[in-house]
């Protein structure tokens, strides 16, 4: 008997293990794609539902400040379809320093698009655009972006040497995912000596709640069995 509930114990975690694999990716951390794409695309094409929009201040130690523009949408259309699409963007309205890069963590692994595995974007709005009224037109476009699994967070650098400055905002930039909203800190970093993000932004994120679930409920099934040999 005690050899049957151990054997049952291993093919748990084993099943478990397996399930998270595929829950998350296998790679611990690698680059998005950074693609650019239209604003028709993103407004249209992509066929936007389920609209979310979340407008959030940020601060940091030394005053400067701005606000994170966050939209979660669920697209019916284009390359997407069947997809959560994450946006933000990066407004910087005071203070000294300039903004080089943002992150968003705990976040669920960015989706394959087409044929463009860890998909990302970025796309400018047109002057005159009404679609989002939120986001803010033209901006300054990521360099590059990443995915860490191991830290669940995904990532944007901005260009050296200007990067983001008072007055500026980014081009409206995010991924492409499989797995349904939640709302996460977001974090900024900005060079001007020691001045550290106090205030940090809450933005949509794609939720990690389905691995943690299953978590849950393996760790619930392992007491069980547990308990059954204990008796």
């Amino acid at each position: 008997m005690r050899r049957v509930l151990r054997f049952k114990a291993w093919a748990v975690l084993a099943t478990f293990v397996a399930l998270n694999c595929f829950a998350f990716g296998t790679a611990s951390a690698g680059p998005m794609s950074n693609t650019s794409v239209s604003w028709t695309a993103f407004t249209s094409t992509w066929a936007p539902t389920d609209v979310r929009v979340l407008v959030y201040p940020f601060t940091f130690s030394d005053g400067a400040a701005g606000k994170i523009v966050s939209v979660a949408y669920f697209s019916t259309g284009g390359a997407t379809a069947g997809k959560w699409v994450y946006a933000y963007q990066i407004v910087f309205t005071s203070g000294s320093g300039k903004i080089t890069a943002f992150s968003v963590a705990p976040t669920n692994y960015p989706a394959t698009v087409g044929a463009t595995p860890n998909f990302s974007f970025y796309t400018s709005k047109p002057s005159g655009a009404t679609e989002f009224p939120d986001f803010l037109s033209g901006g300054i476009a990521p360099i590059m972006a990443g995915y860490d699994e191991t830290l669940s967070e995904a990532s944007w650098v901005f260009p050296a040497p200007n990067y983001i400055q008072q007055s500026q905002n980014s081009v409206v930039f995010g991924y492409v995912s499989n797995f349904e909203p939640t709302i996460v800190q977001a974090d900024i970093s900005k060079i001007n000596g020691s001045a550290t993000l106090i205030g940090k932004p809450l933005v949509f994120a794609a939720s990690s709640e389905p691995a943690l679930a299953l978590l849950l409920g393996v760790g619930l099934l392992g007491a069980g069995m547990f308990r059954r040999h204990k008796k």
